[in-house]
């Protein structure tokens, strides 16, 4: 059965609401003060924690805020013992985080009625989210699935053709039958096919790499000074036999302690999905704006572009939603790898919004120096 904490500075309090739970076959842990009770639960953490409200040293409402204050015991639910005229008290309780109240003296059918709603709630909540992770990694690998099986059939098929060809021109020259005019269909088909291959191989080989810099993509941060100006000068190379104009708006001197390479991956893929989606009969301009705020760097992107077409912002950060699916560089990851660049790596926020002039995105990134750090 699952572990229980009861927690009381009053050793009979202790005794009976052990018995009782005990009963039920609970395994239950106690502690005789909220300074206890934390010490415990850093070494075997509970599943249900119950305390009382008013203790000495450290009271129930204290030791509550104190485990929600921490992510790792911030899901703990707690219910509170307290007597029926202290209503104050119960008030303060649920505004710190508790989750239910038993009251003194104790009435075993309330305790248990009481526990086993929360054990009942806890399940749902697990079952909800294994749910919730089946169906994304389901969703994953048939995405993963469509992505590489599409052209490695079509290389597989065009590879068969080859194989074909070629063993038609070898049987014509055995038989002697070969002409100049089969032979020059021969390898222009030879060479069809194997561009046709080669062509859907990268595509595997792109989207290989894209899944790998998604799960690098929440790798911790490698921050270092660096010039806006470095930034402007590597995306304007990479982009520059792309008929793709970036303009950069802002102090590009100023010099920033940054991840910059992270930085650059989450450029590239925001003018690389423009590239991609936005500039049908637009010209190809992108307007990156460099402004400080503080220790902030606030970076907005815009494309000049048609916007989202048939997927919203929400659908647009999921992976494998995609309005052109089936060529290279164009499976549904890179808003993706974009977003958990800025929250990973960067440690910043953004926000993404579809407006006239094409999709727009605010980024807010970290930039305090090493010893501020």
């Amino acid at each position: 059965m699952s572990d229980i904490l009861i927690v009381d500075d009053m050793p009979e309090n202790l005794q009976v609401l052990q018995l009782i739970l005990r009963k039920e076959g609970y395994k239950v842990l106690a502690a005789r003060g909220g300074d206890i009770a934390l010490g415990i639960v850093k070494k075997h953490q509970p599943e249900l924690i119950i305390t009382d409200i008013k203790m000495p040293n450290m009271s129930g409402i204290e030791l509550c805020k104190v485990l929600k204050s921490d992510n790792s015991t911030a899901a703990i639910p707690v219910i509170f013992v307290s007597a029926y005229e202290d209503s104050e008290s119960l008030v303060q309780a649920f505004e710190v985080g508790g989750v239910d109240y038993i009251t003194k003296p104790y009435k075993p059918a309330e305790i248990i009625a009481r526990v086993n709603t929360q054990f009942k709630l806890i399940e749902a909540q697990k079952l909800a989210v294994k749910q919730q992770l089946s169906k994304a990694i389901n969703q994953m690998v048939m995405g993963i699935a469509h992505e590489i099986n599409t052209p490695l059939g079509t290389s597989i098929t065009s590879n068969t053709f080859l194989e074909g060809v070629m063993q038609e021109l070898q049987s014509a020259l055995t038989a002697g039958t070969l002409t100049q005019d089969g032979l020059v269909t021969g390898f222009e088909q030879i060479k069809d096919s194997s561009a046709l291959c080669s062509r859907n191989l990268e595509k595997v080989a792109k989207f290989v790499s894209l899944l790998k810099s998604v799960s690098q993509s929440e790798r911790d941060s490698s921050c270092a000074d660096v010039k806006l100006q470095e930034i402007e000068t590597r995306l304007k190379k990479d982009f520059s036999k792309q008929d793709v104009q970036i303009q950069f708006v802002g102090n590009i001197t100023t010099e920033v302690y940054v991840d910059g390479q992270a930085l650059v991956e989450v450029l590239s893929n925001l003018v690389e999905n423009s590239i991609a989606h936005a500039w049908i009969d637009h010209d190809h301009l992108a307007t990156i704006t460099f402004t400080h705020s503080g220790n902030n760097l606030h970076v907005n992107y815009t494309d000049n572009g048609i916007g989202l077409r048939g997927i919203s912002t929400q659908e647009l950060l999921k992976p494998f939603v995609t309005t052109k699916r089936g060529n290279a560089g164009h499976v549904g990851l890179s808003a993706n790898l974009t977003a958990n660049l800025v929250s990973g790596a960067l440690n910043g926020e953004f926000s993404v919004k579809n407006t006239p002039q094409g999709l727009e995105w605010n980024i807010q990134i970290p930039i305090d120096a090493p010893d501020n750090a």
